[in-house]
């Protein structure tokens, strides 16, 4: 494997964990303050939008 495809994995690698970092604060901040998360926000941490606002709460 060359360095320059070691280079962009590496890039790719820390992209993706910036958007699930980033979807997550998303996620607890539209908790807290009482609203739904975003379609993109659930999508990036690995939740099914659909399924989330499906569940109905008490």
């Amino acid at each position: 494997m060359s360095q320059m495809s070691r280079m962009r994995q590496f890039g790719s690698q820390i992209r993706s964990f910036t958007s699930t970092v980033g979807g997550a604060v998303a996620c607890a901040a539209a908790a807290e303050a009482g609203k739904r998360p975003s379609r993109a926000a659930l999508q990036s941490v690995g939740i099914d939008p659909e399924a989330f606002y499906g569940i109905k709460r008490g």
